[in-house]
């Protein structure tokens, strides 16, 4: 080795302490930091280091821990974070994914719904319901979370925005605000609301994503529009509230200014408003519900005219419902830090999927709510800097949301890859990881040297060029019976047409296949004696399928369920967790009981880039500032146990995850 070289790699050896080792001792702090970030793929970092970039992240390279770390099966974020936090593999906490089915019925449900333990009760007084006890809800998630060991200890314990903890933890030590699973106003996991001049556009179908309007000028160049807001349940039928606004509009300058309850905004064309809190009246003059909105006036020039409505967000100022724990941190937060997103999926991929969005606009959005993110982050940090024995878990979205949306910019290979776009905004995904590299190095030079750092991601990014529809190749194989021809434009067809007692399997979920078990299944055909026959039959269809276009196999994994996990939640799962071969992806028509028309078609969807795959194609991420073991690949459920180790935790029994300390 060159003297130079030695040098250069010897400084970056002694940017970590040397106290931490891989020999087996245990780290012991009172003290760490955790980092999330949602969808940060080991081969991107890695092929941007090679070409020089990511310094910060190089360090951890030379000096601490960074590896490839196993997913769940599927590596959803809902799953994969629920492993983190518990230490537990999905059976042992019951999250599976974002969706579900009631057995007994085969209705879908989203998973990030809370479990209502009671009805509320209720008394009528002239056309309302008024509450005399409220309704009680916890999580789906089961198991016990590190940060509930950690504050045993007495420990001030900070969980920030943690997937799958809507609601949020009751926090007996610290404080947690609701992440990914945070519904709207109106329940939703974010539907916008869109005012435009071109009448085809307003006559969109909105799917329950999007809310279109014709905007409608009178002679002074004055629109009437409204926000829709929750069902007004305090009344005996219930309906939704309005909040109307009022848009004046200046096509000289292309500049508008919205009246809304008392507040002006004033918008140019292309500009993002700020939130805007507005309140939704259920009894006059006695109960409204608090929400925040944001303007974006995507186009004002000519007869042109198009206003985007954010999801109405719950306002961490006066929530309606329970965003935090205790519920006074995310009005704490707002005061702090100011009005910032609660949306658990704040991105609105729903606006470019319907082109109601440009690529430009995506951008801008997604930006806006990075730069809350860190300033929240900015808040948080200082706090946890100023404390003796804390913990804080603090997530980004940002890569996540963004390698959804931008994957086709960089592949040239995708059949939705637009040129005009690639060569303006090609590095899109690149910029997110520098963004990212600089915040670690902003950490790093912060924390003190004795205070150990975890980073993760819970899953890798691949292309999504084609996609794979389970319940039309369910039926071509003929596991899956209709009466009738399908319904392919029914988003719910195996509801309505499906014929159980002949059926034997179906596909639900996002990437989930469930037998029609007898006994278990409201209309269940197949016997528990033949289940396995079957389970084998329905495997062997899938991984000898091969696409008549490409000659590929899309699917390269097929996990039997009850093989590879073990827990009293088991019966949550799919029975077959399906993993498509890098470069394909799964038809989320199959998600609510769809079946589309080709068991294998392009993706043509702005949603170019996904993770829903055979979890070792698209590896999570690991990262620290002192050396962990990683002799044998680690697995997302062995950082709960490794953290609790660092504060001199010993593994609670029930967690399938090993310390890597």
């Amino acid at each position: 080795m060159k003297r130079r070289e030695f040098i250069k790699n010897t400084g970056l050896l002694l940017t970590f302490p040397a106290l931490f080792s891989r020999s087996g001792a245990v780290v012991k702090s009172e003290k760490a930091l955790i980092l999330g970030f949602d969808g940060m793929d080991p081969g991107i970092v890695r092929s941007m280091i090679k070409r020089g970039e990511l310094p910060n992240i190089r360090k951890f390279m030379q000096g601490g821990t960074f590896t490839d770390m196993l997913s769940t099966a599927p590596p959803e974020s809902p799953c994969a974070w629920a492993s983190f936090a518990t230490g537990k593999d999905p059976a042992g906490h019951g999250i599976f994914g974002f969706l579900s089915r009631h057995p007994e019925n085969y209705i879908p449900f989203s998973t990030s719904e809370p479990i209502k333990e009671k009805n509320a009760k209720t008394v009528e007084i002239g056309g309302y319901k008024l509450p005399y006890s409220s309704a009680e809800s916890r999580l789906n998630r089961e198991g016990t979370p590190f940060w509930d060991y950690i504050m045993d200890r007495k420990i001030d314990s900070t969980v920030f925005k943690m997937p799958s903890n809507y609601p949020p933890s009751k926090m007996k030590y610290g404080r947690a605000i609701a992440g990914m699973g945070t519904p709207d106003i109106t329940g939703t996991q974010g539907v916008y609301t869109l005012y435009t001049s071109d009448e085809n556009e307003a006559m969109t179908e909105g799917s329950g994503k999007g809310r279109f309007n014709y905007a409608f000028f009178d002679e002074n160049e004055v629109m009437e529009g409204e926000i829709q807001g929750p069902k007004n349940d305090l009344r005996t039928e219930p309906e939704p509230v309005f909040v109307p606004f009022r848009v004046y509009r200046d096509k000289k300058h292309r500049t508008v200014r919205i009246d809304i309850q008392g507040t002006q905004v004033l918008l140019q064309e292309g500009q993002l408003s700020e939130w805007v809190e507005i309140k939704f009246e259920m009894i006059p003059m006695l109960n409204s519900i608090s929400a925040m909105v944001r303007f974006y006036l995507l186009e004002n020039r000519g007869e042109r005219f198009r206003l985007y409505i954010t999801p109405g967000n719950i306002s961490p100022a006066d929530p309606a419902q329970v965003i935090s724990s205790p519920e006074s941190y995310s009005k704490e937060l707002a005061k702090a830090a100011g009005p910032f997103h609660t949306l658990g999926l704040p991105a609105d991929f729903n606006a470019i999927k319907k082109e109601s969005f440009s690529m430009e606009n995506y951008i801008v959005q997604s930006q806006s709510i990075f730069a809350e993110s860190k300033k929240l982050f900015k808040y948080e940090l200082e706090r946890f800097l100023g404390m003796k024995r804390a913990m804080l878990f603090y997530y980004f979205s940002s890569i996540d949301q963004g390698s959804h949306i931008y994957w086709a910019l960089r592949d040239p290979l995708h059949p939705n890859y637009r040129a005009a776009e690639a060569k303006k905004y090609g590095d899109r995904i690149e910029s997110l990881y520098r963004e990212f590299d600089k915040i670690i190095g902003e950490v790093v030079k912060e924390l003190p040297k004795d205070v150990p750092l975890i980073i993760l991601s819970d899953h890798g990014f691949a292309p999504l060029r084609r996609q794979i529809d389970l319940n039309a190749l369910l039926f071509r194989g003929g596991f899956l019976k209709l009466n009738g021809k399908p319904d392919y434009d029914d988003s719910m067809a195996l509801l309505n047409q499906g014929n159980w007692d002949k059926t034997k399997a179906y596909a639900m979920s996002l990437n989930g296949i469930y037998i029609n078990l007898r006994g278990r299944e409201g209309e269940g055909s197949v016997a528990p004696a033949d289940k396995k026959r079957v389970l084998a039959g329905i495997k062997k269809m899938l991984l000898d399928y091969k696409d008549p276009e490409t000659g590929k196999n899309p699917i390269g994994k097929v996990f039997i369920t009850e093989e590879v996990y073990k827990g009293d939640f088991l019966d949550r799962g799919p029975d077959i967790i399906v993993g498509c071969n890098r470069g394909y992806g799964l038809d989320y028509g199959c998600a609510m009981g769809g079946i589309g028309r080709e068991t294998v078609k392009d993706n043509m969807s702005r949603w170019t880039g996904d993770h829903i795959i055979d979890p070792h194609q698209v590896p999570a991420l690991l990262m620290g500032n002192f050396k962990m073991d990683t002799k044998k690949k680690p697995v997302i459920w062995d950082v709960a146990p490794t953290i609790l180790n660092i504060f001199g935790i010993p593994t609670p029994k029930d967690m399938r995850g090993k310390s890597l300390v």
